[in-house]
């Protein structure tokens, strides 16, 4: 098994990015008055909402205090606490007294900040609407769906160009289009107004470098160490040459990286704002330094490692993405591929990494990334090429640009630097609408109607019955749910727009519109659909047990359900233990949930927002499932009220008991090729399967062939239950134990009570 060895300088910068929790400043260093100033400072008057938004991204930009730490080569800390300017609070914890500013003044600002964050969710309820349309909305508690329509973080910039022109040259770009126009042109004004906001992000952008180079280059001056002295200097030197203009070497070109992450993050907040496909747009730089004999392969490694350690969070959905194929659909593993999962090998920390594969990708990389799977943790996660370069080409996507896809965050699928993906737009749970199904649209648990009067259970003569009933419902609920996601693309349209996204991302600047107002590429929506394996569960157990064998009654059934099997425990092992479950190779279920996954995507195919963009679908659930579980009754799968239903494609948690093998065959009779928004599955394995060289080839092997047999994306957790177990009664001791959650990995000891008993409730499957 492959062993790489880290510096001792390394582990110092690793340590003390965790001590400090991320690359943040130091609490001693942070300015309660920065977001203040800032938003005075961009309050000038005849700002347009998208230049007062660059306005005061560059202010932030302007006023934040600079910290480098000892030991460190690149440059740049998070701006505002770590919170993008959307979410620029100030420190709740901060006495009021000491902010300087009178209590009206206070108010004032609370209720701007509370405009950008609580407020922008918010649209006024005519008269005409519905009950059912105005109760949806993001996190509003609605058991069926959840609706944004708004949408932050969750990109992919063009980082590319970044290195290409840096924010200067992008400038000039900017220039040409504002001097080309026709200022009489009756969209001239429109497309001035974007691209004074986008002028205004590169000068941002341009001012961080330089602030960075002037700050080193004082701290150069003031030390007697001559090394630390040169280090400094070297710092400087990149920082007054990127971003502002186009990298040369590799170092200036994670220095350029890094810097435009900060101030991406600086805009809508970190989370899940992703890298893409380093592997790619770095390695021109890497191969020209490497043949230059500026750089050795062990260099470039300690070099990515030290951009891991600038990466780091307790919770880290900073997704970087390596393999696949390139434009001409030619394998794309390059040497800076096993650098990068050296340099993850090398910090042993939580990373979020990808890793995409096709039949021709090398099975040395293939093994490589076996062996830091079979470690534990999760870590590098799997896309099936064949899957989604389809997937997103029938949903529009250029086959060029398809083949470029990387996942944000989790799992979610766009086209780096060419796309608004709405990643995450909306949430919908199948299970909810079957159980309204049961019901005639009236929600069990709380009596209230959510869904049109369709009978209930004991009205269907036959299955197919049931299954129209339970098809009447989900389109009818989803139709609602697109309602309110429609109206939070237009409203974030009107009050959220994002210049520093749109300045990377094609084709904002050509077209003079912000990503909000259509400039991207590909503009869509992606809607995650939960409850696929509890939906197919229940419906084979009616169609098993009640239509075709008639052990059970309808009536019988409903009574159980309406008690929580209070007065039917016999019925729920019946329904439990006498019906083929997803998961276990069983085709006439797995086909089931299929058919409950094509029947929603069909559906939001037929689905458009006010921009023109599509509807696609993410066959994931995230933490979602537990949220959703809670609103939802006892289920014919012989699930209890209120548990969690199943995460993703994977099995509800304990029923895939016939081995990893029959449970990969289930995953792969589901339609991943039509997910173009993604999917998911953990599949977790007991650490004995993949001991030493034979453990950790099975494991590639597992990979390959699950992917042959159309299987879309995978994520292992290499864990036992006692382990857990143990991790769980002794944290400070064990806890440090990384493991898969949903769609991303995290110290298990950081999990709460509920998470961590639905990641030990999972199959640990050893056979």
């Amino acid at each position: 098994m492959t062993r790489v060895f880290t510096s001792s300088r390394i582990q110092a910068l690793l340590a003390d990015v965790q001590a400090r929790k991320g690359s943040f400043l130091p609490k001693e260093a942070r300015d309660p008055f920065l977001y203040d100033r800032a938003r005075q400072s961009a309050q000038r008057a005849g700002h347009s909402v998208i230049q007062a938004r660059a306005a005061l991204l560059a202010a932030v930009v302007e006023h934040a205090p600079l910290v480098i730490y000892p030991g460190w080569r690149l440059a740049g800390e998070h701006l505002v606490m770590s919170k993008g300017i959307t979410f620029g609070l100030l420190d709740p914890a901060q006495p009021r007294d000491r902010l300087g500013m009178s209590e009206a003044e206070i108010e004032e600002l609370e209720r701007q900040v509370r405009q950008w964050t609580e407020g922008r969710f918010a649209w006024p309820v005519s008269a005409g609407e519905t009950e059912v349309a105005s109760s949806g909305g993001y996190g509003s508690g609605h058991p069926v769906y959840w609706a944004l329509g708004w949408i932050e973080n969750h990109s992919i910039r063009d980082y590319a160009k970044v290195f290409r022109l840096g924010f200067a040259g992008i400038r000039t770009e900017i220039e040409a289009h504002l001097a080309a126009m026709d200022i009489a042109d009756p969209d001239f004004p429109q497309r001035e107004n974007f691209w004074r906001a986008a002028l205004t992000v590169c000068d941002a952008a341009i001012l961080l470098g330089q602030r960075y180079a002037d700050y080193a280059e004082s701290l150069a001056e003031r030390t007697n160490d001559a090394t630390d002295a040169l280090r400094l200097r070297d710092m400087a030197a990149r920082c007054r040459r990127v971003p502002a203009h186009r990298a040369r070497t590799f170092p200036e070109a994670l220095q350029a990286l890094w810097l435009a992450h900060v101030l991406t993050c600086g805009e809508d907040g970190i989370n899940a704002n992703s890298l893409g496909r380093l592997d790619q747009i770095l390695y021109p730089y890497y191969r020209a330094d490497l043949d230059a004999g500026l750089i050795t392969p062990d260099e470039a490694r300690e070099w990515l490692a030290e951009f891991g350690c600038k990466l780091y969070l307790d919770y880290d959905v900073q997704a970087i993405t390596l393999g696949g194929v390139d434009a001409g659909g030619r394998d794309a593993v390059n040497d800076l591929s096993y650098l990068f999962l050296d340099a993850t090998e090398v910090l042993g920390v939580v990373r979020d990494l990808s890793v995409r594969v096709t039949p021709d990708t090398p099975p040395a990389f293939l093994h490589r990334t076996a062996e830091l799977i079979a470690q534990g943790g999760g870590i590098p996660f799997l896309f099936n090429d064949d899957c989604f370069v389809s997937a997103l080409v029938d949903h529009g996507i250029a086959l060029e640009d398809a083949r470029d896809y990387a996942p944000i965050g989790c799992v979610e699928l766009t086209i780096p630097g060419k796309a608004n993906p709405h990643a995450v737009s909306g949430w919908f749970n199948a299970a909810k609408c079957l159980e309204l199904a049961l019901h005639d649209g009236i929600d069990p648990l709380t009596g209230e109607r959510l869904g049109p009067a369709t009978g209930i259970l004991t009205e269907f003569a036959t299955f197919d019955e049931l299954w129209h009933a339970y098809g009447r419902q989900v389109e009818a609920l989803a139709r609602q749910m697109v309602y309110r996601i429609n109206r939070g693309e237009l409203l974030q349209r009107e009050g959220g727009p994002q210049p520093c996204w749109s300045t990377l991302t094609d084709d904002c600047l050509a077209r003079g519109r912000d990503i909000t107002d259509g400039g991207a590429l590909y503009n869509y929506h992606s809607i995650c659909l939960l409850g696929t394996a509890n939906t197919a569960d229940a419906l084979m157990a009616l169609k098993r047990l009640v239509y075709e064998e008639k052990r059970l009654t309808a009536h019988a059934v409903l009574e159980a359900l309406r008690s929580n099997f209070q007065h039917g425990e016999a019925i729920r092992q019946q329904l439990l233990r006498q019906s083929p479950k997803y998961g276990n190779d069983q085709e006439e279920v797995d086909l089931l949930a299929r058919r409950v996954a094509d029947h929603f995507i069909t559906l939001m195919d037929e689905m458009q927002s006010p921009l023109g963009g599509r509807y696609v679908v993410h066959l994931f659930s995230f933490l979602c499932n537990l949220a959703f579980g809670e609103k939802l009754g006892a289920t014919p799968d012989g699930r209890l009220a209120r548990e969690p239903i199943a995460y993703s494609l994977s099995a509800q948690q304990g029923r895939d008991e016939s081995g990893v093998t029959a449970m990969l065959a289930s995953l792969a009779r589901m339609p991943h090729h039509r997910a173009a928004g993604g999917s998911a599955a953990i599949i977790d394995l007991d650490p004995k399967l993949v001991e030493g060289p034979a453990g950790v080839a099975r494991l590639a092997q597992l990979i390959r062939g699950a992917f042959a047999i159309g299987v879309g994306q995978l994520q292992w957790n290499i864990t036992t239950v006692e382990r857990l177990r143990q991790a769980q009664q002794d944290p400070e001791r064990y806890g440090n134990l990384p493991v898969r959650v949903a769609g991303y990995s995290q110290m298990f000891k950081l999990l709460s009570p509920d998470l961590q008993e639905h990641v030990i409730a999972r199959t640990k499957h050893t056979r």
